[in-house]
């Protein structure tokens, strides 16, 4: 298993987990857009550049292993008076699905991008593409696992919200600094990064399955 801890690794984690989180939040961006919400739109969010994403303490997280997040994508429910619910649901599950769906494309890319490319394969090292495409693999595939997680400030935090009653909504607000300290916790103690180290193998296995299909 690639090491995802060590400053040595920091570019090929950095340049994944900027296509991770760019893509994560234009397909967020646009679910809403579709859906009839332009607030992420109407702030410059809808984009394809990883600057109008980025998050200053959900990039620093990336020294620490192949996670981090970005700014959350300003969504107004009151462009959802019918399917609120359903509405928000859609939009704040499309990041980590494109995360699944990335990690399907970066591993085929790994074992075909050869094929694809023939002779010009052989003037690109081929350990320097294969790292960068295996921390692509890693990258999306964690950030997709943590991003369904119920805790501030990621994606399954905003769905499991929507489904509590009103008062429950209210303390659900309040535990976000809580929250927010366990995430940073789980990314960076040792304990935390040996669960996630552990849990890395299966999630693989997962996507294995799914190539044999």
């Amino acid at each position: 298993m690639l090491s995802y801890y060590h400053l040595e690794t920091l570019l090929p984690r950095l340049f994944a987990f900027l296509i991770a989180m760019t893509l994560h939040d234009f397909v967020q961006a646009g679910v809403a857009q579709l859906l009839g919400d332009p607030t992420a739109r109407n702030n410059k969010r809808f984009s394809l550049n990883p600057l109008a994403h980025l998050d200053a303490l959900g990039l620093a997280m990336i020294v620490f292993g192949p996670y981090g997040w970005s700014k959350r994508i300003p969504v107004n429910p009151d462009h959802f008076p019918k399917y609120r619910k359903l509405s928000l649901t859609l939009i704040y599950a499309a990041g980590p699905l494109t995360n699944l769906v990335l990690v399907l494309i970066f591993w085929w890319l790994n074992f075909y991008l050869p094929d694809l490319l023939g002779a010009s394969a052989e003037s690109i090292a081929p350990e320097q593409w294969r790292v960068y495409l295996q921390y692509c693999v890693i990258v999306n595939l964690m950030m997709g696992l943590l991003h369904v997680l119920p805790l501030y400030p990621l994606d399954g935090w905003f769905i499991v919200r929507e489904y509590l009653s009103p008062a429950k909504q209210r303390w659900w607000h309040r535990q976000e600094k809580k929250t927010l300290i366990l995430v940073i916790v789980l990314l960076v103690t040792p304990a935390g990064q040996w669960l996630l180290s552990h849990l890395y193998p299966y999630a693989v296995q997962f996507i294995m399955h799914l190539y044999s299909l």
